[in-house]
């Protein structure tokens, strides 16, 4: 039902596409070009403007595994980058970064000179291929990223072994207390009332609260198996504005059957809502491939991003993965399959508001029309097949906006 659904939305706005094209090529003869895309066009009786999908548009790009993502209140980004994934014995040599950037020019995107301030750099680094041997090209460190109320910044790092943190950062560019040293956390959320963090740890397939004020940890729930039984993975969480339920997308864990493993099973991911009081789990979203992170709007709608809709060909661990001659490899994960897709509460009346897009990781969702998405994960600069031949892997953070709901 779900790809059924997915098909007829994807087909009618192609449609509607079509249609709106040859409308228009009629009534430009002998009018002059314009180039406002958005512009509203009425038809000749007055009527109202021809339905519009989302607009996909890339506000920055050439960053190293970009993750979490912060809009601040005069429209100025700051973006958490993981690295390269290179770890070296000498932390100077880490390429972890947390930047802010800000469209000085005004021209709609944060990749002009000028445009960026690195706060932090040399954050720890490390890629699960040569340090876990996981045969995927993954890169793991500076990840999520929350704003408070106060002006302090909430960025969790992933450096492997004991270089784990969810670290208070001022407003001043100071790194403050790390509350939490306990186990990674992929993906983290204010409660309603920013006086208390939940954290996704995916070490320990767990949800936890920390306190804001004194770093207090206590953990809600513990997930289970799975459907195929495979380890179920929490990697991205979010709070519902309108009840303070947790949504949290959980990513399928390996699974081994007759001998051989598999990375993960499509259709076994899942979202689930987490009463954050008692623990008790629901499902929300079933049906999923590869949930990695989790928005919820004020009317409570599910914004869910899936990295990728498919395993592909596994790396050797003794790959190199910086050495530009390589053949392009997809590295263990199939590349430019990922999607973002809305969600009615209920989990049904998906809305496709993205695809194709390269292992996206995280969302950030501003408002009901206004939403970011990193993509890129992975070793920068990597061969991989691309949609029309081989290509790199690049770090980027688009933006997507949604036409409004009157207009839908």
């Amino acid at each position: 039902m779900l790809k059924q659904r997915r098909f007829f939305v994807f087909f009618t706005a192609v449609v509607a596409l079509l249609a709106y094209f040859v409308f228009s090529a009629l009534l430009s003869q002998g009018q002059p070009e314009s180039n406002n895309l958005n512009a509203e066009k009425n038809s000749s009786e007055g009527g109202p403007a021809p339905q519009q999908g989302p607009l996909i548009e890339t506000v920055l790009t050439g960053l190293s595994n970009p993750r979490g993502v912060v809009v601040l209140s005069d429209g100025s980004l700051m973006v958490a980058e993981a690295g390269t994934g290179r770890n070296t014995v000498d932390p100077q040599k880490w390429s972890g970064k947390l930047t802010h950037f800000h469209d000085t020019n005004s021209d709609g995107d944060f990749s002009d000179e000028g445009e960026r301030t690195v706060w932090f750099q040399h954050l720890p680094t490390y890629n699960a291929l040569s340090e876990y041997s996981t045969w995927r090209d993954e890169v793991s460190g500076a990840g999520d990223l929350l704003h408070h109320t106060d002006g302090h910044l909430y960025l969790s790092v992933d450096g492997g072994h004991d270089r784990i943190g969810l670290y208070e950062v001022s407003p001043y560019k100071r790194m403050g207390r790390n509350l939490s040293a306990l186990s990674n956390m992929t993906g983290i959320a204010f409660s309603r009332d920013h006086s208390q963090i939940y954290v996704a740890e995916s070490t320990a397939n767990a949800l936890s609260v920390i306190t804001v004020a004194e770093g207090e940890r206590q953990k809600i729930t513990q997930f289970g198996a799975l459907a195929s039984g495979q380890q179920s993975v929490p990697t991205g969480v979010a709070v519902d504005p309108r009840n303070g339920d947790l949504l949290v997308a959980l990513f399928t864990g390996s699974l081994v059957v007759e001998g051989e493993t598999i990375a993960f099973v499509p259709g076994d991911s899942v979202i689930v809502r987490v009463d954050p009081d008692d623990g008790a789990i629901e499902d929300a979203v079933l049906g999923l491939t590869t949930a990695i992170d989790v928005a919820v709007d004020g009317d409570g709608n599910i914004y869910v991003v899936e990295m990728t809709s498919g395993p592909a060909d596994p790396i050797e661990p003794t790959h190199d993965l910086f050495n530009p001659d390589q053949p392009a490899l997809h590295g263990g994960y199939l590349r430019f399959t990922g999607r973002v897709t809305r969600y009615a509460p209920d989990g049904s009346e998906e809305y496709l508001l993205a695809e194709g897009l390269d292992m996206p990781t995280n969302i950030t969702l501003v408002s009901p029309g206004e939403i970011y998405i990193s993509t890129g994960q992975g070793t920068p600069n990597r061969p991989i097949p691309g949609p029309d031949g081989p290509t790199t892997i690049v770090g980027e953070v688009i933006r997507i906006t949604l036409p409004d709901e009157k207009q839908r």
